[in-house]
């Protein structure tokens, strides 16, 4: 499985797989120049993100986002490029959405997520939602239905020009 698989179905096994092959140094400088969260990895490098000692507020994640977006981040623009190619995930008149799911079931509730960008024009606006899952296999989907809906209500998905009056 490639990583664009890996990230479109959420492949916690790849995942783990690639920070062992990193490594616990390399991944925890990783971290720290990316100013990702808390910047805590820990001692296990195959998962810190899963069940600790990282963690990233949603407002952090929106932000870190938008500098992933811009391509401001410090590493590679093709790179950055690459990433944001792989979490493309529909584009409609005047817009495109990026996102990705995830899903944290080491707290109860379990808690899901859905966190991206959507481009309007010259426009960026970044979201990070997260949502309680008390029952997961029926709650699953509601991460992007809910999420979906509401950038439609803010008028993000249909391309209006009123966006951003309606974001401000």
């Amino acid at each position: 499985m490639g990583l664009r698989e890996a990230i479109r179905a959420s492949s916690v096994p790849i995942y783990q797989e690639l920070a062992r092959r990193i490594g616990l140094q390399r991944m925890q400088e990783g971290i720290r120049t990316l100013a990702y969260g808390n910047q805590e990895i820990g001692t296990r490098v195959d998962d810190f993100w899963l069940v600790g000692p990282l963690k990233i507020s949603a407002v952090e994640q929106a932000q870190w986002l938008a500098r992933l977006a811009r391509s401001e981040l410090p590493f590679p623009s093709e790179a950055q490029r690459q990433v944001r190619e792989i979490v493309r995930l529909e584009s409609g008149q005047g817009w495109t959405l990026y996102g990705k799911t995830g899903w944290n079931n080491s707290d109860q509730p379990n808690i899901g997520w859905w966190v991206g960008w959507v481009e309007q024009g010259e426009h960026l606006y970044t979201f990070a939602l997260n949502i309680d899952m008390p029952a997961p296999a029926t709650d699953l989907p509601r991460r992007l239905t809910v999420g979906k809906a509401s950038l439609r209500t803010l008028g993000l998905l249909d391309g209006s020009a009123q966006a951003e009056e309606r974001t401000r």
